[in-house]
């Protein structure tokens, strides 16, 4: 496997696409040249994933007046 901070950005490249068919055909072709890798990116993206719901859930801190 490459190393991680090399595949984070390599997904993080194709995430920022603003095309939802352009963006689609990069995840498959990804997918197709590192077969190894998906598992390791599926958890990356879970891993960000939980990590943006749960923030999204907590309350914002009061502000003092």
């Amino acid at each position: 496997m490459r190393d991680p901070e090399i595949i984070d950005t390599e997904l993080m490249e194709i995430s920022a696409i603003a095309d939802d068919g352009v963006k689609l055909e990069r995840i498959v072709a990804w997918c197709t040249m590192h077969p190894d890798e998906v598992p390791f990116a599926l958890h990356q993206f879970m891993t960000l994933r939980d990590r943006h719901s749960s923030g999204a859930r907590q309350a914002p801190p009061k502000q003092s007046e």
